[in-house]
């Protein structure tokens, strides 16, 4: 299947973007990009140290940054961070640049998921369940606004991505 368009995997923490698109990619034979990982090298920081000193805004200065530089290359897997969806530009970028894939996960099964890392800003341990429920609330909408929406309940990336796949070849 030809691309002519970035497939942009939207979701929160813990939904898979990261798992899934390594192996989406792979099965159309497109790059994958993590733009978490692509903003640590271009910064040649960690984005828990981006917090540390800039703070979320800084963070997102970034994020918005390498979304542009992401939306000019060719057709490729990209893997947003949770929050990509926040900045409005980003979201204009997004959908006129692909299509969003938006990875629905509930709230249930992104905590135990989560529960062991340490390397997310926003989501301090101990208060997982209340920051997930106030991220989604705030940021369903944006989400929802996604051409396509995969639920993944207890899925494997693998599964994820084969459901991703007969969507995109849907006629």
């Amino acid at each position: 299947m030809q691309r002519t368009s970035h497939l942009w995997l939207l979701g929160l923490s813990g939904s898979g973007k990261s798992s899934v698109g390594p192996i989406l990619a792979k099965k159309l034979s497109l790059p994958f990009i993590d733009t978490d990982q692509t903003i640590a090298e271009t910064a040649r920081l960690s984005i828990p140290q981006i917090f540390a000193q800039g703070g979320e805004q800084e963070f997102r200065r970034w994020e918005s940054r390498i979304v542009n530089q992401l939306s000019l290359h060719p057709p490729s897997v990209i893997a947003c961070g949770a929050g990509v969806i926040l900045d409005p530009q980003n979201r204009r970028t997004l959908a006129q640049t692909g299509q969003r894939i938006y990875l629905r996960a509930e709230i249930a099964t992104l905590v135990p998921r989560l529960s062991h890392h340490r390397d997310r800003p926003l989501l301090p341990a101990g208060q997982l369940q209340p920051k997930l429920t106030q991220q989604l609330s705030e940021r369903a909408p944006w989400y929802e606004e996604s051409e396509i929406q995969i639920s993944i309940g207890s899925d494997t990336p693998e599964q994820i991505s084969e459901k991703i796949i007969a969507t995109l070849t849907a006629p």
